[in-house]
């Protein structure tokens, strides 16, 4: 078994990164590639200065956000055809982790598959953001994942991230929902944090402990379209160095221990 070293590094004199060891796996259906996983953990106190954050905060550049009126007729799938490259998560390879419960090394995160669903469980609240990367590097692209909750509550955080160009770092985009109801877009670099857009509710989100929630990014050059459920809810204009790289789910207890998320399937499609 190879072993990567992630050394942690500063967000801000707030922020206390911690290094982890990650195992990486090798799978026949990688073509040469490696997937692994990352995490990232910080103090609850910037923690909770980053959630707060106003728009464009540390911002370099001007995002711009449109927030949509859903219609039946958003699905993006309609007019993408199959998934080119697509994960039931009846096993861990692409995401590098297997049947057995695993400790994240440094975090309170618990990883691992069953019944067809990639799991997070966060044993305590306020831990930080972990993330988990499968092994695709993309640029242009649809990507949906399907997620259950247990034991999510409030202001509690979990989502996709995508456009990451290094597993263990923590630069890329978040596409993040809360388990009462609402969502936005955050972009971290090595020397920023932003939240694109303000909290916003959006009527389409299942909320609760037990929801069931898809959720889809168009990626397409400086546009983002953030989807819930097949229905648009958000397209923002970002025009930062982020261009490609890995994706994966994220999660954030920030109030609920024991909170777990539960990826039972994601996919992307290339853009006509």
């Amino acid at each position: 078994m190879k072993k990567i070293l992630v050394v942690g590094i500063f967000l801000s004199s707030l922020l206390l990164l911690q290094a982890c060891n990650f195992p990486l796996f090798k799978g026949s259906s990688f073509d040469d590639e490696v997937a692994t996983q990352a995490a990232l953990a910080f103090t609850q106190t910037a923690q909770q200065n980053l959630i707060l954050l106003p728009t464009n905060t540390l911002s370099s550049s001007t995002p711009q956000v449109t927030l949509t009126h859903t219609s039946t007729n958003d699905n993006p799938k309609a007019q993408l055809g199959s998934a080119i490259w697509q994960d039931a998560l009846t096993s861990g390879n692409s995401f590098g982790i297997g049947n057995d419960i695993t400790q994240v090394e440094g975090t309170n995160a618990s990883v691992w598959i069953e019944d067809g669903s990639f799991n997070m469980y966060r044993s305590s609240a306020s831990g930080g953001y972990i993330w988990y990367c499968a092994y695709p590097n993309i640029a242009d692209f649809y990507l949906e994942g399907k997620f259950e909750t247990q034991n999510c509550n409030g202001a509690d955080l979990y989502g996709l991230t995508f456009r990451k160009p290094d597993f263990g770092d923590k630069t890329g985009y978040y596409f993040l929902v809360t388990c009462d109801g609402k969502f936005n877009l955050m972009r971290w670099t090595n020397n920023d944090s932003t939240l694109l857009g303000d909290w916003t509710t959006n009527d389409n989100l299942t909320q609760g402990p037990a929801a069931v929630n898809t959720l889809g990014v168009w990626a397409e050059g400086s546009t983002i379209k953030l989807y819930i459920n097949d229905r648009l809810a958000a397209e923002f204009t970002d025009d930062s160095n982020l261009k490609s790289g890995y994706f994966g789910l994220v999660s954030n207890p920030l109030q609920t221990a024991g909170m777990t998320i539960k990826l039972d399937e994601i996919a992307y499609y290339n853009l006509p």
